[in-house]
């Protein structure tokens, strides 16, 4: 079965949902996703990454502008070894608050980490001559 291809926005459609998240749609008391937030923190730390990978997801649906979401599930995706995917969400946390120290440092990091597995991963990778000896 081919796959459906994804249906586009409206300009209005989409400069709404910019603007609004589903925190104030649905009026989700900010201190309910501080306590969600609490919650996937104390499982991070707790080296459960897989339930905060999940409630980052939840909290970013419930408020896509909040940075400590992305901050976290960056974090997250990094002890997971998904380097690249983080760096990709914090790209993504910045366009909310480009000037946020935390996602700027974080994002520098993982960026570094990059090239550090890149350079390593290039001096490892064998050569024409010493795949010929």
């Amino acid at each position: 079965m081919p796959a459906q291809p994804e249906p586009q926005l409206s300009a209005p459609a989409r400069r709404f949902l910019e603007e609004n998240t589903m925190r104030s749609i649905f009026r989700i008391p900010e201190d309910v996703l501080d306590a969600l937030m609490a919650t996937a923190y104390q499982l991070y730390q707790a080296g459960r990454y897989l339930e905060v990978e999940v409630m980052c997801r939840g909290l970013l649906a419930a408020d896509h502008k909040y940075w400590w979401s992305y901050s976290l599930y960056a974090a997250t995706l990094r002890k997971l070894g998904r380097l690249r995917e983080a760096v990709e969400l914090l790209e993504r946390g910045l366009v909310y608050e480009p000037d946020e120290p935390k996602l700027l440092l974080m994002r520098s990091e993982l960026r570094a980490a990059i090239a550090c597995e890149e350079n390593r991963n290039h001096a490892e990778a064998p050569t024409d001559s010493n795949a010929a000896a």
